[in-house]
Order: structure tokens, then C-alpha cells, then sequence
């Protein structure tokens, strides 16, 4: 089964950063999905959206040095198991242009104001002034709509979004879309946030275009569902940005309105939270809007699993509407206050893989004279192997920052200290040592690698595929040491 996952604006690449380090670790999907990922902006240039591409590029690496050579397909896939696939490396119908493997297609050539995009100076009189009534046209530059730069997006402003997102159907990456949707099977997933510009108006003329008549049967057949996004930080004050926090709200309520009556789906998940305290820069779009992760996109990318995972039976008797919680509304989130199902798909992968990121990016550079790691080449091919260089670069940077992200923002998820000892990494849990515990030590690590290494080399004679099984190996065997994680929530 493939998901065709769109991800529409700054929101769709932050859900998009999430899933992918939730994919990484192994979150539980069906055996046979496939996410084909497709990010709609127009601000091409966005940081959010940088490192959302860098971190699908590197996952993408890994999983091909992991898992697809000659014997790589033979054993345990736990981690980066499920396939990211662009949508241009996908066969397609009629397809006039190719789109390439970025998982960010151009939307459109366009590079303009809006003015230019709507060819305002070929109008005649009466019909440039009736769009100088509709929107606005003066010189300054935190309100002018007329001279907006499109190639930052739209700041904010979902009227003008909608006019662009309405030449969709007309785009080449739409066209490639319809031509590559042929499998009654797969499925279409959406992510968008409610209050700001590229997503409010970009979900629904999306939703509208899968839903005309004169579609292809299988896209029109074809289970839907959705993730929006409503409001869950706040901006600092910032006079020469033409985006206004203070119509979050009323944008949101409107968007609710719309969506309730003309927006026909599936499922649709609404996820949200009240801003803290901590304010995120009032940046317009481009290179600089880099916000911290928050745990609300951790939970909108869960919502595209549990789309995935849903049998098909269970949809087809009208929109189905999921929200999510937690056991209690405390500022900072730990393990215990996820329920069962959050915790065994989602929280326990991810303590399985903070194992494994700290093993390769704590231990292993220390150890690198050890059998285990002779036998794997890793002294010379740790620095120079495409698929150890995206390892490191994907579990020390990106993985690990996007933790440290999130336990620093308000509302903050913190189960893990990768800076503390394998025994306290936890938060939760301690792992008992003392003269006849020894815990997670070196010695145990050093003896758990050798061991799996010995044990794969018939089986995996190729060093990344041996190497990842090994790794996998190594972190059930810390989390067994682990024990039975706590899961009820301390007196407040």
C-alpha cells in the first residue's frame, strides 16, 4: 500500500521532519506501506523545509545501504524500515515532465508579486480596480497584498493562497500525482496547519480537486483522510512582519466553519495546544524560519500512522473525527502520560532507537579497534561510507536535536537525557546498578556487540546490512535491561 502524504506548507514539513525520525525509529505501520511524501509551498527557500528534505535525503540512504543489497531484505527491519519514496521516482501515466527525486516539486515557475501572478497590468481599468477593493495595494510592506513576494509564501494570508492554489489541477507535480494514483489499495493523507496562509488555503482547494467528478476512479475511490493543525505557539512582536498571531484564532474558527460542511473525508484529526510562554521568531518565511520541534508534530505525523493503520472496512460511513489527549495537562510531557496504544506504537520505538543513537554516537567512536568493529571495517569506513556518514549525521544532529527541541519548547516532551549515562538516559526510569547489577557498561556493550556481530556474519556478509542488524540487536538488548518502564503519572 502506498500513502501519498502531502505536506502543505511550513506545518507540512515540520510533521514531515517528525514522521520521519518516528519512521526511523520504527513506529509501528503496516508491513507493506509505502509513504510517498510531497511537500506543497511556494517558499521554496523555507529553513523548516530544508531540514525536512535533508533528513528524508539521509533516512532514504540509510535504508538503501541498510536494507537493499543482496541480503539486506532477510532480516529484522526495525529501523528506517518503511519506504520513503518521491513522487518522481514513481512510474506515471501521460506524465509530460519529469519532477526529479526531491520530495519538494516546484509548485509553479512563478517567482513574482502577487500582482504579477495574477497579470494585473494586462487588465483592463474596471478590473484592476475592483482588485485594488479586494485586496490591499499600498506602499507599506507589512500590509500591501498586491506586492506580496510570493516566493516567501503568503505570509499569513489565505486569501491570496487560495487564488494561487487554485492553478493546482494545472501544476506538473498535480498531473504527475493523478498519472502515478493507479492502485485501488493506496491511499491519500493531507497535513496543514488552520491559521496561517499556504496551509488553510491549500487544504481545501486540494481536497476539492481529489473530489470532482470528472477525477480518475481510483483517486476519487481512494481512502482520504487529514491532519489540521490549529494553533499551539505564539509569535514575539515584530512591527515590520505582515504576519498577525492576533487572527490565529478567528482564522482558525472560520477554517472550522468551512471544513464541517465542504470538506469530505475519511478521517479528519485536529490537533492543537494552548501557546507557552516560550515565543517563536516572527519570521515571514525564507532561510530563517527555523522553528524548534514541538511535540503537537510529533502527534499530527502519529495521526498519519494511525490513518495508515486503520483496515479499510472501517471507513466508508462518513467523516470519522479523532482528537488526541493526554492523561494530564502538565507543561512538560513525559512517557507516563501517554495512554497504551501512543506508548507500545510510538514511545517505546523511539527509547529502542535513543539506545541506538547514543551506542553509535557515544560508544562506537571509542571502540573502534574492538573485534566487532574490525570484522565491519568501521575504522576506516566510518568517516568515508555514504551510509555510516548519514547515520551519524541523521542520529548525532538531526535525531538528537529534535529531542533536545522538543524538551526545551513549552509544552515540552522530555523522556530522555542522551547526555546522562545509558543507565540514567531514561527519565523515567533509572536501570539498577550496583555490585551484582551492573546495568548498561561498557563491558556489556562491548561483549552485546561482539556477540551479534559474530552471530550475523554468515547471514549478512555485507557490512552496512550487518551492521544495522547489529545495531538493532544491541539496542532490544539495552531495553531489555531497562525493564518495565513506569507508566503511571507522580502526585502533581
Amino acid at each position: 500500500m502506498k500513502l501519498f502524504l502531502f505536506g502543505i506548507g511550513g506545518t507540512g514539513a515540520r510533521v514531515l521532519r517528525s514522521l520521519t525520525m518516528m519512521l526511523a525509529a520504527g513506529a509501528k505501520t503496516p508491513a507493506d506501506l509505502t509513504i510517498v511524501p510531497i511537500l506543497l509551498d511556494m517558499d521554496m527557500q523555507n529553513g523548516d523545509t530544508e531540514r525536512s528534505l535533508r533528513v528524508v535525503d539521509l533516512y532514504r540512504t540509510i535504508r538503501r545501504g541498510a536494507y537493499e543489497g543482496p541480503t539486506g531484505s532477510q532480516g529484522q527491519k526495525t529501523f528506517f524500515a518503511t519506504p520513503l519514496q518521491p513522487l518522481g521516482t514513481l512510474q506515471a501515466e501521460n506524465a509530460q515532465e519529469r519532477l526529479g527525486d526531491s520530495v519538494m516539486p516546484k509548485l509553479t515557475d512563478h517567482e513574482g508579486t502577487f500582482e504579477e501572478f495574477l497579470q494585473v497590468s494586462s487588465m483592463d481599468d474596471t478590473d484592476r480596480e475592483l482588485l485594488k477593493l479586494l485586496y490591499d495595494n499600498s506602499a507599506k510592506p507589512t500590509t500591501a497584498e498586491l506586492k506580496l513576494n510570493l516566493s516567501v509564501g503568503f505570509k499569513g494570508n489565505p486569501n491570496i493562497g487560495s487564488v494561487v492554489f487554485n492553478a493546482l489541477e494545472d501544476s506538473a507535480v498535480y498531473k504527475y500525482f493523478t498519472g502515478a494514483f493507479n492502485d485501488a489499495t493506496d491511499r491519500i493523507f493531507i497535513i496543514s496547519s488552520i491559521f496561517g496562509g499556504t496551509g488553510s488555503s491549500g487544504f481545501p482547494q486540494l481536497v476539492k480537486l481529489l473530489q470532482q467528478p470528472n477525477q480518475k476512479l481510483p483517486i476519487r475511490n481512494a481512502r482520504k483522510g487529514a491532519v489540521t493543525v490549529m494553533p499551539y505557539f505564539a509569535l514575539e512582536d515584530n512591527t515590520n512582519s505582515s504576519i498577525d498571531q492576533n487572527r490565529f484564532l478567528s482564522k482558525t474558527k472560520a477554517a472550522l466553519s468551512y471544513y464541517q460542511t465542504q470538506v469530505h473525508l475519511d478521517a479528519l484529526y485536529y490537533i492543537g495546544d494552548q501557546a507557552g510562554g516560550k515565543l517563536y521568531p516572527n519570521v515571514e518565511g525564507g532561510a530563517q524560519q527555523v522553528n524548534n520541534a514541538h511535540v503537537v508534530e510529533m502527534l499530527a505525523a502519529a495521526a498519519v500512522l494511525d490513518f495508515a493503520r486503520r483496515p479499510a472496512d472501517e471507513f466508508g460511513g462518513g467523516k470519522q473525527h479523532y482528537e488526541f489527549g493526554v492523561k494530564r495537562n502538565d507543561r512538560t510531557l513525559d512517557l507516563p502520560h501517554f495512554y497504551d496504544r501512543t506508548y507500545n506504537d510510538l514511545l517505546e520505538p523511539l527509547i529502542r532507537f535513543a539506545y541506538a543513537t547514543k551506542f553509535y554516537t557515544d560508544f562506537l567512536p571509542g571502540h573502534l579497534t574492538e573485534a566487532f568493529a574490525r570484522n565491519l571495517n568501521l575504522r576506516q569506513d566510518i568517516t568515508t561510507n555514504s551510509f555510516y556518514t548519514a547515520l551519524q549525521n541523521f542520529m548525532g544532529v538531526h535525531f538528537r536535536g529534535w529531542l533536545a527541541e522538543m524538551a526545551q519548547n513549552d509544552r515540552a516532551f522530555a523522556p530522555f537525557d542522551l547526555n546522562a549515562d545509558f543507565n540514567s538516559m531514561v527519565r523515567s526510569k533509572q536501570i539498577e546498578t550496583g555490585f551484582f547489577k551492573k546495568g548498561i557498561s561498557e563491558g556489556f556493550l562491548r561483549d552485546q556487540a561482539g556477540e551479534v556481530e559474530n552471530k550475523l556474519q554468515k547471514s549478512f556478509p555485507q557490512n552496512e546490512a550487518r551492521f544495522m542488524q547489529m545495531l538493532i540487536e544491541v539496542a532490544d538488548r539495552c531495553r531489555e535491561k531497562l525493564e518495565t518502564v513506569n507508566r503511571q503519572l507522580a502526585d502533581s
